[in-house]
């Protein structure tokens, strides 16, 4: 104890020696304790709480796995991409899920909205991707004049050996335009070809009990169907098989739009029998889709008659004021072309890869037409809103311009000449970078000069499909707008795909070898395509394209199993594709986009304002029509 004391004693003794150890022990003890309340200041204090912010973003009810958006599985060698890592990285945030909720923490407020708008645009991307194609029909005429449609079997179409097909099928329709004459009638369609060869009208009790033929009648049947088997490619024969027994028919086919006056004025064929033959429906009754018209007068006698030809003069008064047919047509056409592509431009702006927006030349053809569709005249807004959606019939694009060399000829002498010609191959095959993959099908697009890949894809999706339809006319066009999702060329299958392939020098003649479980060709098109300017931003690709046939060569021995693609000997139709090549530096820019982030441009910079008369849209389809028209003219 002493020694413990004496130390005390002898500082207190000494002021000067002892004091500065006091004042350095006071300062320690005050530094520590300054210490200890900044730390705890830094953690608890609720200003800087105020620095945090935090933002939660709430998948939708009927997404059951978000994991479904927030993780992209490696496709074809690349690599697995986590989005909420890849957005946290990005913003400067912490992105974490909890049941169906991101919750999103940073220091930064606009960077935590910006992680949050990021989340919604990641699932409006993957909804709007499980979209089917959004497909919708525009009927145009080149007449002022109002029209009704009907559907015409593609072999009795006039135009009918300019209409190729790639692959059997059907039965194909085209539509066709009828006017009206002075009467208010529905006149023959003008590209209708006959099938029968008694008269039309010769009487209707005839067509409701066709077993009282007379030989002769019988006669002229059989050489009918006879000849209609010459002409058809598929399996046809009778000439009827697509008229409703409780109807009538109109020129000599599947139509029941029949005069009623000269019904009645007609004797029938077999008296006997009359009587049990029902009587014909109405007008009324036979087209309840029309719009009324001064046929139902036709029934009436005497002063009815001049009473409703009276109708339109009283409802004269009005007449200035609407708009004329083909003003309702073309605004009718430009609402549904504008409001489709709209929705499916909206679709892509955070797509990131390549997208297109083109049209082809080509026939529309028309297919599931059930048999009380082809009794009826049909006006062009009920196409899409009924036909279309309620009835399901659908439009099917023939998918080339011509399989003839001459037409083709014939259409180039019209344009300026050619800025550029380039071939290349377009190889389809089925592939897998892994055993236990499934095979999926992607695109190899190969030049023809050297052995190197172009691009690879993996995906082409139509976002929206336009069906014009030019009545009359041999050739219609279809737009659409399509993205295509790329992969990378230096990774297996397609680095050990390309050297199997080998080009002769001198015949440009390939020849390949598939790899063994995981890249097998099916089909292999060489494409020639000459690139033309018609004029500012308007340019045609016109490509011949040859199917070429694949055969496997003989073995050596050493287990090498080679095919030739035998170019010169396949099958070789012609396509014809236009553009807007402005459209081309707009969706550059998707090509880089970030993860959840929508491209700069709008709908109105690539289709053009909606109330503008003169827009891209409005260009494009102009410059497709005198297109058309020009073609129709020089073949």
């Amino acid at each position: 104890m002493p020694s413990l004391i004496q130390p005390k004693a002898s500082s207190a003794s000494n002021p000067a020696v002892g004091r500065p150890p006091m004042l350095d022990e006071s300062n320690e003890k005050k530094e520590g304790k300054g210490a200890y309340y900044y730390n705890e200041t830094e953690s608890d204090d609720p200003d800087e709480d105020e620095d945090m912010f935090i933002e939660t973003f709430t998948f939708a009810n009927n997404l059951h796995d978000p994991m479904k958006i927030l993780s992209v599985p490696s496709v074809d060698g690349s690599k697995p991409i986590d989005y909420l890592s890849v957005i946290g990285n990005d913003t400067d945030t912490d992105c974490r899920l909890i049941n169906k909720k991101v919750n999103i923490i940073g220091t930064n407020e606009s960077s935590v909205k910006e992680a949050l708008q990021r989340f919604k645009n990641l699932q409006i991307i993957y909804k709007r991707g499980k979209s089917p194609t959004s497909v919708v029909s525009c009927i145009h005429i080149p007449s002022e004049t109002e029209f009704g449609i009907y559907f015409c079997s593609l072999n009795r179409f006039a135009h009918r050996t300019y209409v190729d097909l790639l692959k059997a099928g059907g039965p194909y329709y085209v539509l066709l335009s009828v006017l009206k004459n002075d009467k208010g009638d529905y006149q023959r369609p003008k590209y209708l070809l006959d099938v029968s060869a008694p008269p039309m009208f010769a009487g209707t009790s005839c067509a409701q009990a066709p077993k009282k033929h007379s030989p002769q009648q019988r006669l002229e049947m059989s050489l009918e169907e006879r000849m209609k088997r010459v002409n058809l490619k598929t399996d046809f024969s009778n000439t009827q098989h697509d008229i409703a027994p409780d109807q009538q028919s109109l020129w000599g086919e599947n139509k029941n739009d029949v005069h009623m006056s000269r019904m009645q004025t007609t004797p029938p064929c077999n008296p006997a029998t009359s009587s049990a033959t029902p009587p014909p429906k109405s007008s009324q009754d036979d087209f309840p889709a029309l719009p009324s018209t001064p046929r139902k007068a036709l029934l009436s006698k005497g002063p009815q008659r001049r009473v409703v030809r009276e109708l339109p003069e009283r409802s004269g008064h009005a007449t200035p004021k609407t708009k004329s047919h083909s003003e309702m047509l073309r605004q009718y056409n430009y609402h549904c072309m504008r409001t489709n592509l709209a929705e499916g431009l909206e679709s892509v702006r955070g797509f990131k890869g390549n997208i297109k927006l083109s049209a082809s030349l080509g026939k529309i053809l028309w297919t599931d037409i059930k048999p009380e569709m082809q009794k009826k005249i049909w006006r062009y807004q009920q196409v899409n809103e009924i036909l279309m959606k309620e009835q399901g019939i659908r439009p099917v694009f023939n998918g080339l311009a011509t399989k003839d060399s001459a037409v083709i000829a014939k259409i180039s002498e019209t344009l300026p000449p050619h800025q550029s010609i380039y071939a290349y191959f377009e190889i389809h095959a089925n592939a897998r970078n892994q055993p236990l993959l499934p095979y999926k099908p992607v695109v190899l697009y190969m030049s023809q000069q050297a052995v190197h890949f172009k691009k690879i894809a993996v995906a082409t999706n139509k976002i929206t499909e336009i069906n014009w339809v030019t009545l009359d006319r041999k050739f219609d066009f279809q737009m659409n707008l399509q993205t295509e999702t790329l992969t990378r060329m230096d990774v297996k299958p397609y680095s050990t795909f390309l050297k199997k392939i080998s080009i002769h020098p001198h015949t440009r003649q390939m020849t390949y070898e598939d790899v063994p479980n995981f890249l097998q060709v099916s089909e292999i098109y060489l494409k020639n395509t000459t690139k033309i300017k018609l004029h500012f931003p308007f340019f045609v690709e016109i490509t011949h394209v040859e199917k070429l046939p694949l055969i496997p060569q003989t073995s050596l021995g050493f287990d090498i199993n080679k095919i030739l693609c035998d170019t010169g000997k396949g099958e070789v139709w012609y396509t014809i594709e236009l553009f807007y090549s402005a459209h081309d530096e707009v969706f550059k820019t998707n090509a880089d986009l970030s993860a959840g982030k929508f491209a700069s441009w709008t709908v109105d910079d690539v289709l053009g304002a909606d109330e503008n008369d003169n827009g891209p849209l409005v260009q494009f389809v102009r410059c497709l029509l005198l297109f058309t028209e020009r073609s129709e003219k020089v073949i």
